[in-house]
């Protein structure tokens, strides 16, 4: 019997799409599915949202106010040769593709928006001491690099996470962070080229967002507090910093949860000191797949999430 493929939707559970305007301080939903849960939304630059779903990549049309699509107005993008993906998969402006995490652990960039022939960008079969997977979060703006997470097994059965910037000319990593602390979330700022992710090594057991500036190797943190914080996003003008944020005690980043997305200053991420309380944009039933991956529109006037309610 053939497995399927993504993941699955919950007995009464639907998968939806939403965008948030930053001005009016609103969100609506555009699109909504019983059928196929959808996850990790980019915004392209005509405004249309990529997402995968069912191992698979799709585009969706922003609708008329008051209209909500279903997975009939989903279009698929041709990806031969690609593996199943998962939910890591980052627009790369400087061309116009974008790069996709497959199951397998590899990287592949594929061409936008008609889909198209594959290029493996990283090759994990290579003779090393350990099992190495990608886990693509950003994309630096020139595309000179991948903001990846590599996760590595030794033989003794040890797993690590950490971050790299790997060299989408020869799939390369050049590790940021080297250590038993569990790192994942990784991006290259769109601003002054500083690294974000979300890592344990401040307080074991609670993810927390920290920042890397050029020419410095030390991790600065940016949140402290009990919730556990993933998956940080800068808008692409620097000003606001976005956040997945899960109840304290949650382990790793699971899906069904009752979480938040928070927004701070970004100018958090250049180095400002600043207090101030995070501020919470939307309470939703989600986690897994709401903003794994920048879900930013180009002008930063809005983003786009997703959430997974379950029918009573």
């Amino acid at each position: 019997m053939t497995e399927p493929r993504g993941r699955q939707l919950l007995p009464g559970q639907t998968s939806r799409v939403h965008v948030y305007d930053l001005e009016t301080r609103t969100s609506r939903v555009l699109f909504e599915s019983s059928s196929l849960l959808v996850e990790a939304p980019n915004v392209l630059d005509d405004g249309r949202i990529l997402l995968n779903g069912g191992g698979d990549l799709w585009l969706l049309p922003l609708p008329p106010l008051g209209t909500v699509l279903d997975e009939t107005a989903l279009v698929p993008v041709p990806m031969p040769g690609v593996p199943e993906i998962n939910n890591d998969h980052v627009l790369d402006h400087s061309d116009g593709s974008v790069v996709v995490s497959a199951r397998n652990g590899e990287l592949y960039r594929v061409p936008l928006p008609d889909g198209g022939s594959a290029e493996q960008l990283t090759d994990t079969t290579t003779a090393l001491p350990t099992t190495r997977k990608f886990y693509l979060h950003g994309i630096a703006p020139d595309g000179s690099a991948l903001a990846a997470i590599v996760g590595e097994r030794t033989e003794d059965g040890v797993w690590t996470t950490d971050v790299a910037s790997v060299d989408p000319a020869t799939g390369e990593p050049t590790f940021l962070t080297r250590d038993a602390f569990p790192d994942d979330g990784c991006t290259i700022t769109p601003v002054g080229g500083t690294w974000l992710f979300n890592t344990e090594r401040f307080t074991p057991g609670t993810a927390q967002l920290a920042t890397v500036w050029p020419g410095h190797a030390d991790p600065v943190r940016i949140t402290n507090d009990d919730r556990v914080n993933w998956f940080p996003h800068l808008s692409p003008d620097g000003s606001h910093l976005l956040y997945l944020s899960y109840e304290p005690g949650v382990q790793g980043h699971p899906a069904d949860h009752r979480v938040e997305l928070r927004l701070l200053p970004g100018a958090l991420v250049r180095g400002a000191r600043i207090a101030v309380e995070p501020e919470t944009l939307v309470t939703l039933d989600g986690g897994q797949g709401t903003v794994n991956v920048p879900p930013w529109s180009p002008d930063s006037r809005w983003f786009a999430y997703c959430d997974y309610p379950v029918a009573p």
